[in-house]
């Protein structure tokens, strides 16, 4: 359930208040301590902060706490992703894939996910997410699908 300050932390994040944010997100999770979008919120805060260990730590929490969520599911996979952890983003958003079959978004990061590992199923899940009303997730699975293209089969 959302609260006033999460909202407002969230608001802050998007005018690049980053310190302010924090400080609100913190708050409406101290207040909802088990809540795990504002888990997530304060994540992103966390993250925008330089803190991507803590980011991550409390992401991990979220998706213990809500593993069939994709909000952190997708926020924790592409924290792997940058960290190279390719196995584990793919670990943690097949269960939310299974629940939420339809998740174009689920679909894109499963796909970067399995790029390098098993560029077939990576090609599956991308063009599934090429079929979003959203264009910049649309453009990424286009992006993505021409790279698994240009790869020669192993």
């Amino acid at each position: 359930m959302k609260t006033n300050l999460y909202e407002q932390g969230m608001a802050q994040l998007e005018r690049g208040e980053v310190a302010e944010g924090r400080r609100l997100l913190e708050q409406a999770l101290e207040a909802n301590p088990g809540d795990v979008e504002m888990m997530q919120g304060l994540a992103r805060a966390l993250d925008m902060a330089g803190e991507r260990l803590e980011a991550r730590a409390l992401l991990e929490r979220a998706n213990r706490q809500a593993p069939t969520e994709p909000g952190p599911a997708c926020d924790l996979s592409m924290l792997y992703l940058e960290s190279e952890a390719d196995a584990r983003a793919a670990r943690v958003l097949e269960p939310v894939l299974a629940a939420h079959p339809e998740d174009l978004q689920v679909h894109l990061y499963l796909a970067l996910a399995l790029a390098k590992s098993d560029p077939g199923r990576a090609q599956g899940h991308a063009r599934k997410a090429r079929s979003a009303s959203d264009p910049e997730l649309r453009q990424q699975a286009d992006t993505l699908l021409r790279a698994l293209e240009s790869v020669p089969p192993a």
